[in-house]
């Protein structure tokens, strides 16, 4: 089921988060400057062709399915606004990606090569960037919808891929009663008869004295 959520935005970590978003589009593509909405060169067909360079270039590189979005939008006078997307990864091929489910944030409004929101219920590969706690998939990145000749590039780069690791809950030791055999004494009752054998020796000596007092 698709969704997604407006919340009120957190300026600091949104805006740094932003910053590196705009800083690998510029790195990556160029925009004239007489233009604001100059189209973006890094076309898919680019894209596409460049997968090597792209894969290399990524902190991370895996596939996954977006399960929903969320989205910031920024109190600057601007459109911009932040996606966060929550994705079930499936197959990791690079970087330290262990989680089952991560957020990866894309942005609007920045230029026009941004991503934006990314499709619910879509399998993408996702190329992308560490920033503080999040990853950050940028427009001209590499991040695109999943299609075979792309999984046999990343094939060929870094072998089948690996699932996350599965948490396996710890094991707990359980004591079942064996029919037929009782639990073992306490140790009251284990020394019980004992000292009970002890007192009556202990009484016999006295008696004995007495009598040889006699």
């Amino acid at each position: 089921m698709t969704w997604f959520h407006e919340r009120v935005p957190t300026p600091p970590v949104t805006l740094l988060r932003l910053l590196v978003l705009a800083l690998l589009s510029s790195a990556l593509v160029w925009v004239a400057p007489s233009s604001a909405s100059a189209a973006c060169t890094c076309t898919a067909a680019v894209i596409r062709s460049d997968t090597e360079r792209l894969a290399r270039n990524a902190n991370s590189v895996f596939t996954g399915t977006v399960v929903g979005s969320t989205v910031v939008r920024l109190d600057d006078g601007t459109a911009t606004a932040v996606f966060t997307a929550e994705v079930t990864v499936e197959l990791i091929y690079k970087g330290d990606v262990r989680e089952s489910t991560v957020e990866v944030e894309t942005v609007r409004g920045t230029s026009e090569c941004d991503l934006g929101r990314l499709e619910a219920g879509r399998r993408y590969a996702f190329f992308v960037e560490a920033a503080e706690d999040a990853l950050v998939a940028d427009g001209c990145g590499g991040t695109q919808p999943v299609r075979p000749k792309l999984l046999v590039e990343l094939e060929a780069l870094y072998g089948a891929g690996e699932p996350p690791p599965v948490e396996v809950p710890a094991e707990t030791a359980s004591i079942e009663p064996v029919p037929g055999v009782e639990d073992p004494p306490t140790f009251t009752r284990a020394a019980a008869p004992g000292g009970a054998m002890v007192l009556v020796g202990l009484l016999g000596l006295v008696v004995v004295r007495r009598l040889a007092r006699r």
